[in-house]
């Protein structure tokens, strides 16, 4: 069982193991779903160019790229 504690300011930080077996990293972005067991959290999809941000140095907003992409798929 991984176990997380609720810091002052309502900061969870998620176990290290739980982290790498949902491949998240600093800055991703999660879901927090509330159910009548509880809370879920949930790694947010990120599209697929936008898991490609900051790799690549150009003008190209988001929206191109995806246009760009979907064009050759």
């Amino acid at each position: 069982m991984l176990v997380a504690r609720v810091l002052q300011k309502g900061q969870i930080v998620i176990p290290k193991e739980a982290r790498k077996k949902a491949n998240l990293a600093p800055g991703d972005r999660v879901e927090v779903r509330i159910t009548a067991e509880g809370i879920v959290i949930v790694p947010f999809k990120k599209s697929y160019t936008e898991s490609f941000r900051g790799l690549v140095k150009g003008k190209l907003s988001l929206e191109e790229l995806e246009k760009l992409y979907a064009e050759k798929s």
